[in-house]
């Protein structure tokens, strides 16, 4: 870890200290099972699927929760579609104990009454350590994994996106990477002009497509803007709107993308990425994680953060995922035990060590090609989460009016003028005929 880094983690810890200052020192210990009782089983439905790095994290932690308990967990690893099956079993009481959730559906499900209070067990002792559960979190973190009710989550790790490169065929970008739109342009057109393809993009993935205009929206207008979209159709009439539709033509229009960016499937644009035939490609903070098998040797993954516009304060992405309780559980005692236990930095640091996240803990080091990213993160005064809430809070509009919209313009079939057109009439039919 660097001085920097160190200093600056020590510095979030003193200031999760001094604003959970009343919980210091008194924090509730995890409670041993009653002598001669039998112990509960806990039941959790998992997004993950074997053999997926979060799955065998998770693993790791039930095997020592359960050894040191007692308590044994139930867990069925569904995959990717269980949020479906989940919503209708949380809906008629026949839901798990345990689930996971995120920054993206946190709102909807603590709006649903699914979430259980986690008050409680922020003020836990974590298990061998001197800390509790709420102080082992930046208030940055706790932010993102809060609804309107508080905590809604134990957080995990934390998502942000970026634009990644490989730092050993671009030292000169690792170096003095591009801060303004103009200076991250004029690196396209350099590569552009060295017979390179400047940018790589899943275009059969809207959410992925949609990362342009979103992060567009965040540098000029700020948190709240993208999902104020959805919200009042006169809100489309705002400058800043039709300049980041603007800036997503101007992608496409300067032929920065591979020539078929809009019938590549995922994971293909990511792996040719990593094979270094393509330079940048925006995504997640996952990105290096999902694509390790398939870089080539000698890649060196790295991010640039995205490029401020107009010289406006830049906004970072900071989205929490992690494990809820079941309101209605019957087991909510033996599950907090376990979230208590999970939040042990041993474990923690798998999220970086064996996945490639950033760790939700602030005390973990975060894995060095995401250094830049996390830096940013701990410094930012403007942060907001997964695409502004836009998609969690007006899930339909997002899903039947942005993306349709989004994926038109950013294959070319439509202007920034005719997006922002077209934005404001859906917008309208759409508010009008859903309230």
């Amino acid at each position: 870890m660097s001085r920097r880094q160190t200093l600056k983690r020590s510095l979030g810890l003193f200031a999760a200290i001094a604003v959970a200052g009343a919980t210091v020192g008194c924090g509730t210990q995890l409670r041993e099972p009653e002598a001669g009782g039998e112990a509960a089983t806990i039941t959790y439905w998992s997004a993950w699927n074997e053999g997926e790095a979060q799955q065998k994290i998770f693993e790791t932690v039930r095997e020592a929760f359960t050894a040191e308990t007692g308590i044994e967990i139930e867990v069925e690893y569904l995959g990717r579609q269980v949020t479906t099956t989940l919503v209708n079993a949380l809906g008629t009481g026949t839901g798990p104990d345990l689930f996971d959730a995120g920054s993206r559906n946190l709102r909807d499900y603590e709006q649903r009454g699914f979430l259980a209070d986690m008050s409680d067990l922020m003020k836990t002792t974590i298990p061998g350590e001197d800390n509790t559960v709420e102080e082992s979190f930046s208030a940055a973190v706790l932010s993102a994994a809060s609804g309107e009710k508080g905590v809604g989550i134990l957080p995990t790790y934390v998502n942000s996106n970026a634009i990644w490169f490989n730092a050993a065929a671009h030292p000169e970008i690792d170096k003095n990477p591009p801060e303004t739109w103009e200076e991250f342009i004029a690196v396209l057109d350099a590569e552009k002009a060295a017979g390179r393809v400047p940018l790589g993009a899943d275009g059969t993935v809207p959410g992925y497509n949609v990362f342009w205009f979103y992060q567009f929206m965040m540098q000029t207008s700020g948190p709240g803007s993208l999902r104020a979209l959805a919200e009042d159709a006169a809100n489309w009439d705002a400058s800043e709107v039709l300049q980041s539709a603007q800036m997503v033509q101007q992608i496409v229009d300067g032929g920065y993308l591979q020539a078929d960016y809009m019938g590549t499937k995922y994971p293909d644009a990511q792996n040719r990425w990593a094979q270094n035939e393509y330079s940048f490609i925006l995504g997640g903070s996952y990105l290096e994680g999902e694509t390790r098998a398939q870089q080539a040797s000698g890649f060196t993954a790295r991010t640039i953060l995205f490029p401020t516009v107009d010289g406006n304060e830049r906004t970072m992405e900071a989205t929490a995922s992690g494990l809820a309780a079941n309101a209605d559980s019957k087991n909510l005692d033996a599950v907090k035990q376990f979230l208590a236990f999970a939040a042990k930095k041993e474990y923690q640091e798998l999220y970086s060590t064996e996945a490639g996240f950033i760790a939700a803990r602030q005390d973990v080091t975060p894995p060095e090609t995401l250094e830049t990213l996390v830096d940013a993160i701990a410094d930012a005064t403007s942060t907001t989460q997964t695409y502004d809430l836009a998609g969690a809070l007006h899930s339909a509009w997002w899903n039947d009016v942005l993306l349709p919209l989004n994926d038109q313009l950013f294959s070319g079939a439509i202007d920034a003028e005719q997006f922002v057109a077209l934005g404001k009439e859906q917008t309208a039919a759409h508010i009008s005929a859903n309230g």
